[in-house]
């Protein structure tokens, strides 16, 4: 190695170790912005998923209350949603005075 060769890190003039740090922290934030924004869009995204599954619960329940059973309506091509409350098994607990929306929503649809 001949003496005018140089490390192109010392050949930088005006070096400042704290811009390599804001330099990484923006790297850092900028990914760690776009992780939050992934996850921020998959609740949004599952709580709609949440509120359509509990609607067809209650247009379920409603159809069945009019007078369809499962079996017509499975024929019909109206079987259980996967991950409906009844098919997935999940009980939601509802204080003894507080209806629950899907037999209230029921009640409005056979009516």
């Amino acid at each position: 190695m001949s003496h005018d060769a140089k490390v192109h890190y010392l050949s930088r003039a005006t070096f400042d170790p704290a811009d390599s740090t804001v330099q990484a922290q923006a790297i850092i934030d900028a990914e760690m912005n776009k992780r939050m924004d992934l996850v921020h869009q998959l609740a949004v995204r599952l709580s709609a998923l949440e509120a359509t599954i509990a609607a067809v619960d209650a247009a379920r329940h409603a159809a069945i209350a009019a007078g369809w059973t499962a079996d017509q309506l499975r024929d019909l091509g109206l079987g259980a949603v996967e991950n409906s409350k009844q098919s997935a098994g999940r009980r939601v607990a509802h204080p003894q005075n507080e209806p629950s929306l899907g037999a209230a929503i029921a009640v409005e649809l056979a009516g």
